[in-house]
């Protein structure tokens, strides 16, 4: 960059011509393009360091994104926008236009609905197994809703490169060519070519104001010389300060840097605590899809056993040892049971789209879930500990009580725009020799003009800046009502997961004694069918697999109530590939091999 700068300076000092202007925007257009490729690498690298820097700040092993180029559109320098770009097509054609064939009805009996709705619902041979860790996995890859949460951890990062750019040595360059013709009464005019050529930085001051220093070179190029003038150039060094001493002096100055930089704290917290949501709703999701798979698996053993007993019931009308309709009924509960299992599958079939959907997964993609039972162990819970924790761990409870603390920065620093302006302003010009038509870079320090001045504004109208402080004390006492409404709810929630434990393990404990009870009740009858009657026997299979589901259901609420415990007090934690951390202490209470996930049908 330098000896680019330095190369056009070079040129700028001469003087001009066309052909040399034309070199000059070639070689302004290369460097430029050149300039703007390797910005955005720097900048990538610039954003993941600081990504990097935040997630170790937050520690406990946090997790950040990485920004890959090429996931993103490139632009065009020049675009070429299509003649209808700002009319959109709309496809809505009108209803003749449209076909709709119906089935004739004297074709679509029952038979011919079950057969097909049958071959609807048969699963893939060729699925892919997939298991809770895949869904994971290629969610932290896919998923739409993952990759904007990366995103937004990604801007705030981008937004504090932006402010802390600005503290930096502002580089500066401009070039104005300007054609003037001047006529001299006669009929004449006298034709000129100017280049003026600006270069400068400029700093800003970490407790207010500014200041800046410019290298101008100007040269003027007659282009006929029948009034005899001569070619000019010249060159200047300028420095300036302004420096406020009263509205904008001091740490205000700073405040947007220093709210860019906690912002990107926030960030990393939001990222994390989203991490850890994500994770307990994909289990959610994934455990409703393993409780709709042996959900199913109890529907059909309960339509095997209502045929049974549907084929028993027939069979004793036809002896004569019982009435015709026990037979009617036993039909009935069979039909019964049918049409519940295929809404039972079509239910599990759009909530596997669904699934699907959300990992960023085709809908069409051909899986198949592992029907997997977590086994995390049942914390101790003391609610008063439980409280601690949250509010020592919570992150969002954590930004919640810093934003307090931006806001009440926010009422200093509207009252220090409340002050009048008292600005010092310090100027020197450094000339090259004013007496010389071409002086090139001959800089005469007797020539140096330097200039120092107070100018005070009084501050006689202050009512914006009045709203203002108003406004933003308002702000500071609503953040501390949110804050303390924050902790109330997170109060609220940890209260009610670990009343969630309490109460899964209950229902737990109730469901199965109930499926003991249903079994019972079955052995029953099957040791002396003769004193059945179709009623009980149907009532028997309906009570089992209701009592089936329910604990099915019951363990699954139980590994969710302790997951949501875990997450609601601050201690889940999420690995970088998207697997559970286990806490110290947390043993593993299952006899088919280590790990929080058993895969035993």
């Amino acid at each position: 960059m330098l000896t680019r700068r330095r190369a056009f300076m070079s040129l700028a000092t001469q003087v001009p011509s066309m052909k040399g202007l034309a070199f000059v925007s070639s070689l302004m257009g290369v460097g430029l393009l050149t300039a703007c490729e390797s910005g955005l690498q720097r900048i990538d690298r610039a954003t993941n360091e600081k990504l990097r820097a935040s997630a170790e700040t937050l520690g406990g092993g946090a997790v950040y994104p990485e920004i890959d180029a090429n996931r993103y559109e490139p632009g065009s320098y020049f675009p070429d926008f299509p003649s209808d770009a700002d009319r959109p097509a709309t496809v809505n054609p009108p209803a003749q236009d449209l076909r709709f064939e119906a089935i004739p009805q004297a074709k679509e009996d029952s038979d011919s609905i079950a057969e097909r709705f049958a071959r609807m619902s048969q699963d893939d041979p060729n699925a892919k197994l997939f298991t809770f860790e895949d869904a994971v996995a290629y969610s932290m890859r896919h998923s739409d809703e993952y990759l904007s949460a990366e995103e937004a951890y990604l801007i705030t990062a981008i937004r504090l490169l932006i402010e802390e750019h600005k503290w930096t040595p502002i580089p500066t360059n401009v070039t104005a060519a300007t054609f003037g013709s001047e006529g001299d009464g006669t009929g004449r005019f006298e034709n000129a070519l100017s280049i003026v050529n600006d270069l400068g930085v400029s700093q800003r001051l970490p407790f207010g104001g500014e200041v800046s220093a410019s290298f101008v070179v100007a040269a003027t190029q007659q282009l006929d010389d029948y009034l005899n003038s001569t070619d000019t150039q010249s060159a200047d060094i300028v420095l300036e300060a302004a420096i406020p001493l009263l509205r904008g002096f001091g740490d205000v100055a700073q405040e947007d840097l220093i709210q860019a930089r906690r912002n990107l704290v926030y960030a990393a917290r939001n990222f994390e605590q989203f991490r850890r949501d994500y994770y307990y709703d994909l289990a959610d999701d994934y455990l409703t899809l393993v409780l709709q798979l042996r959900g199913i698996a109890n529907g059909e053993r309960q339509v095997e056993r209502s045929a049974a007993v549907e084929a028993r019931t027939k069979a004793l009308v036809e002896s004569g040892r019982t009435e015709p309709f026990q037979a009617d009924l036993a039909t009935q509960n069979t039909l019964f049971a049918l049409d519940r299992l295929s809404s039972q599958r079509e239910l599990y079939r759009l909530t596997l789209d669904r699934f699907k959907a959300r990992l960023g997964m085709p809908v069409d993609e051909s899986i198949k879930i592992d029907p997997i039972e977590f086994k995390l162990p049942v914390p101790r819970v003391n609610p008063d500990e439980a409280l601690g924790l949250a509010f020592r761990y919570r992150l969002d409870l954590q930004t919640e009580r810093d934003i307090v603390d931006d806001f009440a920065r926010k009422v200093d620093v509207a009252r220090n725009d409340l002050l009048g302006d008292l600005d010092l302003r310090l100027t020197n010009n450094l000339p090259t020799d004013p007496l010389r038509p071409r002086s090139g870079l001959d800089f005469k320090p007797d020539y140096n003009d330097f200039a120092a001045s107070l100018v005070f504004s009084m501050p006689l109208d202050r009512v914006p800046e009045d709203l203002r402080l108003r406004q933003s004390q308002i702000f500071l006492e609503q953040s501390k009502r949110q804050y303390f409404q924050a902790r109330d709810n997170a109060a609220v929630g940890v209260r009610q997961a670990a009343r969630g434990i309490e109460r899964s393990q209950f229902s737990l404990v109730v469901q199965q004694r109930n499926v003991a009870a249903a079994m019972n009740r079955q052995a029953a009858i099957d040791a002396a069918p003769d004193r059945a009657t179709a009623r009980d026997r149907t009532e028997a299979l309906d009570q089992l697999r209701r009592a089936q589901d329910s604990l099915d259901a019951a363990k699954r609420d139980l590994q969710l109530a302790i997951l949501r415990y875990l997450n609601t007090t601050g201690q889940l934690r999420i690995a970088p590939d998207g697997t559970l951390i286990p806490l110290p202490g947390m043993d593993i209470l299952e006899e088919s091999g280590p790990g929080l996930i058993d895969r035993r049908p």
